[in-house]
């Protein structure tokens, strides 16, 4: 498992975020449809193939899925509801009002300027965005937070919980170095986020619905630029 964990590791910080640069500069050289639509392409079958080759491996190699943080909260059944509708609370507060107020949207447009060249045009892009986001709030938890974490702290060596966690932080914002540096401290901010919510929950599931939330947005709060009327079920049916 240590070896294996290791070619993935490598694979997460010398391959992966150099291939979103490649796909990613041709949309925002371009900024058409065709461009866009392969890196959306590229996005759902690297990250649930790369995840599916995490549990397979791990599988392989005897370790529970528990250990990548796929399981239920660690609460008892009424902490665990009482948590989920607080969540769930907080998420409306943000998506029903905070974030329709003038100056924050403004606040969150500046934010959002690395990934502009992501913006829906249509409901067709739009679409593809938001199933690029349930993939990315899925396989990325899985990947940097529950296997990255796991195989820190298997290591050889003793490394600090904190320490696990600023490094996990630091790997996943390096997978959005196509950001530009703005964009890597901002993703290792929101990695470590996630990280100390999985930790403190000792589960993934809250981590991908934050995530997901957090993707989607962009692509919900953007205002399109015009309305494409083609059939959207024929554009995923693509994806097969």
């Amino acid at each position: 498992m240590l070896i294996f964990g290791g070619i993935i590791l490598i694979f997460l910080l010398f391959v992966y975020p150099f291939q979103d640069i490649k796909y990613t500069k041709k949309v925002k050289e371009t900024g058409n449809w065709e461009e866009k639509r392969e890196y959306f392409l590229f996005i759902m079958k690297s990250e649930w193939f790369l995840t599916f080759l995490i549990l397979i491996g791990a599988a392989a190699f005897s370790v529970s899925w528990t250990e990548f943080g796929l399981k239920i909260p660690n609460e008892n059944t009424s902490k665990l509801l009482g948590m989920f509708l607080g969540f769930i609370i907080g998420v409306l507060f943000l998506v029903l009002v905070l974030f329709r107020l003038p100056f924050y949207k403004k606040r969150m447009d500046k934010q959002m300027e690395n990934i502009s060249f992501l913006a829906p045009a249509n409901k067709r892009e739009r679409n593809w965005g938001l199933a690029s986001s349930v993939t990315a709030g899925i396989c990325e938890e899985i990947i940097y937070r529950g296997f990255v974490i796991f195989y820190l702290q298997s290591l050889p060596f003793d490394l600090s919980l904190p320490v696990v966690l600023v490094l996990s932080a630091l790997i996943f914002g390096f997978g959005h170095i196509y950001q530009g540096w703005k964009g890597f401290l901002l993703t290792s901010f929101l990695g470590f986020v996630f990280a100390r919510v999985y930790v403190m929950t000792d589960s993934l599931l809250f981590p991908i619905i934050l995530h997901i939330i957090i993707d989607a947005r962009f692509f919900l709060m953007q205002k399109l630029k015009n309305e494409n009327h083609d059939n959207v079920h024929q554009e995923f049916k693509n994806l097969i």
